[in-house]
């Protein structure tokens, strides 16, 4: 037998072996509710779809080992998307994109995990025309340069936030290391929007430049005519950024 033809007939008896298993539920009315493919040990791995009784596709994603591995797409029942984003370790991960019916991009918002708990970092909402909420939204954008140089270095930052409290305070907290020994929580006053912080490179390299932009929200509540109460709550927002650490060209 020819060598080419012999191999060709083994890919195809591998394929043909290799089936695909799903496990698929129904509406009363016949269409797919819900198609999950699984393994030889039931356990999914591979595609998730579910759908409307209408037919309509309403969710889509990847799973490996029993978890959501990808980004997970949810629809409207009339097809158009309502949102989609990455989903990490079964929880949402990163920026999501949340739409309209109409297919018009009506929210964004940064989701990470902080103490093993979900947090909405940021969010920015969007009107029908597309131009930015400001009065609803809380977000920033950092400016800090991709690289930086050894010793002391100045990052800025815009932000927009959403809060109407009575008086707020702002600061930066940035994780600061100084040698291979000593890092630093290095605090930062934010005053009359002058929104700089420092940020220290100890040696050549890759670095991971992470920190909080915090503000702490004082606020009056009226209990009846006579008497009030004034409360302190902490709204902490996180950013990361990889950059590299050069020496400085005189």
């Amino acid at each position: 037998m020819n060598k080419n033809l012999f191999l060709i007939l083994m890919i195809l008896t591998l394929i043909s072996c290799k089936k695909e298993k799903y496990v698929t539920e129904f509406y009363p009315n016949g269409n797919i509710k819900l198609k999950v493919q699984i393994d030889k040990d039931s356990i999914q791995n591979g595609t998730y779809e579910e759908f409307y009784e209408n037919g309509e596709l309403k969710s889509k994603t990847n799973y490996v080992n029993g978890k959501i591995s990808d980004s997970l797409f949810n629809f409207y029942d009339n097809g158009t998307i309502k949102e989609k984003g990455i989903v990490k370790n079964n929880f949402q991960n990163g920026w999501w994109n949340y739409y309209r019916q109409n297919g018009s991009l009506k929210e964004k918002t940064e989701w990470i995990i902080v103490k093993d708990s979900l947090h909405k970092n940021q969010s920015i909402y969007i009107d029908q025309n597309g131009k930015i909420k400001y009065d609803e939204s809380s977000y920033f954008e950092l400016k800090i340069p991709d690289t930086i140089y050894l010793g002391k270095n100045f990052a800025k930052f815009d932000y927009y936030s959403n809060f109407n409290v009575y008086k707020k305070l702002m600061y930066v907290v940035v994780e600061n290391q100084y040698s291979e020994r000593e890092i630093k929580l290095d605090t930062f006053g934010i005053e009359d929007n002058d929104l700089w912080f420092g940020v220290y490179g100890y040696k050549k390299g890759k670095h991971n430049i992470k920190g909080q932009i915090v503000e702490e929200l004082y606020e009056i509540k009226n209990i009846d005519n006579d008497s009030a109460i004034g409360t302190v709550s902490e709204h902490k927002k996180y950013f990361e950024k990889k950059v590299y650490v050069s020496e400085k060209n005189n």
